[in-house]
């Protein structure tokens, strides 16, 4: 009667006979592991050089455009506290902005770090001290954001001087 080592084997079944018969169905089951997953890593290549799709259906690869590098964060929070045009602003409308501009919300220790500098370079003021959570009201002193330039006008600049 065969009986099957890996789920009935007790302290009474360890001999060096059913250990080698063990150690032999692991290797074997392992060696099975090692084909399947060299299957699936060349099936996996297969896939990606050469889609499947139906023969009538042509084949359009998007191009690939890379991503433009990511701004420095102070050059985005420059940017967001220059927005807010000498109004006054509490930090949680200032956190709300940079959200808009990154998609992602700040730290609340990241702000207050950022306004604390911009105070000592003169870039931003107090402008009402509160007490609260919702804190004090900083203003700007960075000149405001140039007015984007409208469609009309931005294709006249693309032209080449030469012409």
């Amino acid at each position: 009667m065969e009986m099957d080592i890996l789920f009935t084997m007790t302290a009474a079944d360890l001999n060096p006979d059913a250990l080698a018969k063990l150690e032999a169905k692991l290797m074997a089951d392992l060696d099975m592991v090692r084909k399947v997953r060299a299957l699936l890593t060349e099936h996996q290549l297969d896939t990606t050089v050469m889609p499947t799709v139906p023969q009538s259906t042509p084949v359009t690869a998007a191009p690939l455009v890379p991503r433009p590098p990511a701004r420095p964060r102070e050059e985005v929070l420059k940017e967001c506290l220059a927005a807010t045009e000498g109004r006054p602003f509490a930090p949680q409308d200032f956190m709300i902005r940079i959200k808009d501009a990154t998609r992602q919300w700040p730290d609340n220790k990241e702000v207050k770090t950022f306004l604390g500098r911009m105070i000592r370079q003169g870039c931003a003021v107090v402008h009402e001290v509160r007490k609260g959570r919702p804190g004090s009201l900083y203003r700007s002193l960075l000149p405001p954001p140039a007015p984007p330039v409208p469609a009309d006008d931005a294709g006249d600049s693309a032209a080449s001087p030469t012409e």
